[in-house]
């Protein structure tokens, strides 16, 4: 049974009346709400009404409210979390920290409009340093990963469809786009160039990183710089000249994409003669593989050449060697043949007439 209090409030100006109700189950509070009027029998009133609602409908259920958040600290706990931080790669984590230092980062995730992804893009296409229309698509993309995963994984209110209003509108105006096709291959020189640069770095006193066998291992097998220094002595069968590369890179599954590859006698050699104190081959970070790439590279004066371009160039020596597409495809990993169809762009026209006469590696027959 509700139990009614009228309690007298004596202001400054006036006299007003607070009325009150209680639902109450052995001394544990079930319900209570109040409400202060001018009169006591105003007050009376709504307390009756309040009872005889309770009487036929039962206890109110409160709807929970929203949980709201600044998109700048939504990414914050994006970032941290054990299950939504995993595999987030550098590039995603360096790109998602720097989002929180601009003014998107201060709006409700739940308050998002399209108006505000834009203006983001078009400050950042008003920065001094202006990025490209694929780095700021980067800025897009990463966000609405974030964005996406609010409510089911965190509980917090986020306007999922903002993203989808502003893209349009970003592509036909140019404030973002996605990359360009690459069709960068190095000369002879230039690996030569960086063979030697790298050789010279590795070579001083507080070196202890094998860059150049990397190098030439990139190439010879068409592996990440990532795939390289997680590979280990178990992953390496003698017997069969195969390698076996652990949760390769897959754009439609993160783990569990194992590949076993074919080893050229070179890649073996460079392989054999690295030391056993480690479980994996190569111990090392591949940030410091990729920093020490990047300073040959500024030093030697050779622009617009990525480490990862090795990958393709491996895979362009691979078709110069004789091997088809589907063979190729076996050894980089490759599941969409129209992705390493790309590949021959980098093939020159002199190229293709010449590999057509090469003698197929011995590597064919293990591939069979």
């Amino acid at each position: 049974m509700a139990t009614v209090t009228i309690e007298k409030v004596i202001g400054k100006k006036a006299t007003r009346y607070k009325a009150r109700v209680r639902l109450t189950d052995h001394g544990k509070k079930l319900f209570e709400k109040s409400k202060t009027l001018d009169t006591e029998q105003q007050a009376k009133i709504w307390a009756k009404k309040l009872v005889c609602q309770l009487d036929t409908e039962g206890i109110p259920v409160e709807q929970p409210k929203d949980k709201t958040i600044l998109i700048g600290d939504l990414i914050t706990i994006y970032l941290n979390d054990p299950i939504t931080s995993t595999d987030l790669g550098r590039s995603k984590f360096a790109v998602l920290s720097r989002l929180r230092t601009y003014d998107i980062a201060l709006v409700r995730a739940d308050h998002l409009t399209a108006n505000d992804l834009v203006t983001h893009c078009r400050t950042r296409k008003s920065e001094a340093t202006t990025p490209s229309p694929q780095t700021v698509y980067h800025d897009i993309t990463y966000l609405k990963s974030v964005i996406d995963v609010a409510g089911p994984m965190f509980g917090y209110s986020a306007n999922t469809n903002a993203h989808g209003e502003a893209i349009p509108t970003l592509v036909r105006y140019g404030l973002i786009g996605r990359s360009q096709r690459r069709e960068r291959r190095p000369t002879r020189e230039e690996l030569h160039i960086m063979e030697e640069g790298l050789k010279k770095r590795q070579s001083h006193r507080a070196a202890h990183i094998p860059l150049v066998d990397i190098f030439h291992l990139s190439i010879y097998t068409c592996m990440r710089l990532g795939e390289i220094t997680r590979i280990t002595w178990d992953d390496l069968d003698l017997a069969s000249s195969t390698l076996t590369i652990r949760n390769r890179k897959d754009p439609r599954n993160k783990k569990g994409n194992d590949c076993t590859i074919p080893l050229f006698n070179e890649a073996k050699e460079i392989l054999m003669r690295q030391p056993k104190g480690n479980s994996r081959i190569f111990p090392f970070k591949k940030e410091s593989i990729g920093a020490a790439w990047q300073r040959v590279c500024k030093e030697e004066g050779i622009e617009d050449l990525r480490y990862h371009d090795l990958r393709a160039e491996g895979a362009c020596q691979l078709f110069e060697r004789g091997l088809n597409i589907v063979e190729v495809s076996k050894i980089t990993g490759h599941r969409d043949i129209n992705v390493l169809n790309n590949v021959y762009l980098r093939l020159g026209v002199k190229d293709l007439h010449c590999s057509q006469f090469n003698q197929k590696s011995t590597i064919q027959q293990k591939l069979r």
